[in-house]
C-alpha cells in the first residue's frame, strides 16, 4: 500500500491495515475508530490522529525514516 493510499484511509472513517513504504505496520479496526500502530509485539493506539497523523507520515516520508524512529529504545538492565 503506498502512503498516498494510507494517508486518504487515515481521513476516511472506513477500517484498514496496512504498511507505510518505511515499514511502519498501521491500523483502524472499527469504524471511527483511533489508528495503531505496532511496536513491541503489540497494536497502541498512535498519539497523534487525521491530519496531525498525515503531517508526521509526509515528515517521516521527507527524512526517509520510520515514524517510530524517535521513539526511546527499552533498555536492558546491564551486568
Amino acid at each position: 500500500m503506498t502512503n498516498d493510499q494510507l494517508k486518504s484511509l487515515i481521513t476516511s472513517p472506513l477500517p484498514f491495515f496496512g504498511v507505510t513504504e518505511q515499514g511502519d505496520v498501521l491500523a483502524r479496526y472499527v469504524p471511527y475508530g483511533p489508528v495503531f500502530r505496532w511496536s513491541w509485539n503489540q497494536m497502541v493506539p498512535m498519539p497523534v490522529q487525521g491530519s496531525d497523523l498525515i503531517w508526521l507520515l509526509h515528515a517521516a516520508d521527507e527524512e526517509a525514516h520510520s515514524i517510530t524512529d524517535t521513539e526511546k529504545p527499552k533498555s536492558s538492565k546491564s551486568q
